[in-house]
């Protein structure tokens, strides 16, 4: 991560609901299961709760992309690119659910800024999800 997560740069109440709300939560990682492979993956978070998953793949972090054949981890994966599910803000924390892996399956981060650079700390959940780092909201 580019600065420590810490409460003076995490984001709280109004300011995280605006900063999130309508938004797509976008990040890019490289697979752990296949180095060398990056996934471009986003979270569009609708006013009404619910929550659009796309995942795109490609051999560098600037792609080009193309659809992910699957996604998850070693315990929930899922064939596809795309996936539909709940969000919600608890604790100051944003979290959501894929609807494919159920409702045991929460993920929670929370947001941090410093400057013009927004980070994604895990909060809670598995540690297999890929969220946590560099974070953009479009």
């Amino acid at each position: 991560m580019p600065f420590p997560p810490s409460a003076a740069n995490r984001l709280t109440g109004a300011p995280l609901q605006q900063a999130v709300t309508g938004k797509r939560l976008v990040y890019v990682r490289e697979s752990a299961r296949l180095p060398g492979v990056f996934t471009h993956a986003s979270r569009e978070l609708r006013a009404d709760g619910s929550m659009i998953y796309t995942c795109q793949a490609g051999r560098s972090a600037n792609g080009p992309w193309r659809p992910c054949k699957s996604y998850g981890s070693m315990q929930t994966r899922r064939e596809g690119a795309r996936d539909v599910g709940v969000w919600s803000i608890k604790n100051d924390a944003v979290c959501a659910v894929h609807a494919s892996f159920g409702e045991k399956s929460e993920n929670c981060v929370t947001i941090h800024r410093q400057g013009a650079v927004l980070v994604a700390a895990r909060a809670a959940g598995a540690r297999t999800a890929c969220i946590p780092g560099v974070i953009t909201l479009e």
